[in-house]
């Protein structure tokens, strides 16, 4: 199953939240998808911009980004639990 960069942001963004820093944020992400996890410095500076409150680059409406972003927190929740990576 392939997990995208939008789905990976999703994570990061949960991860800010549960006060995880780049290193921890990132080994999750090498640990659950080896290769297809994003580099470290895109972890590191994304962890950044959530951390800041900057993530909001895109000219979507705020509906549209609310909605996409449940969906794919929903989506990467249940590949976490199905994989008993929690």
């Amino acid at each position: 199953m392939e997990v995208t960069r939008v789905e990976q942001r999703a994570y990061i963004k949960i991860a800010v939240l549960r006060k995880r820093n780049a290193m921890e944020c990132h080994s999750e992400l090498v640990e659950a998808l080896g290769n297809n996890a994003l580099p470290y410095h895109t972890v590191a500076r994304w962890i950044g911009m959530f951390q800041q409150g900057d993530e909001q680059r895109s000219r979507r409406p705020v509906s549209v980004r609310t909605d996409l972003a449940r969906a794919v927190i929903e989506q990467l929740m249940d590949y976490i639990k199905s994989h008993g990576l929690h």
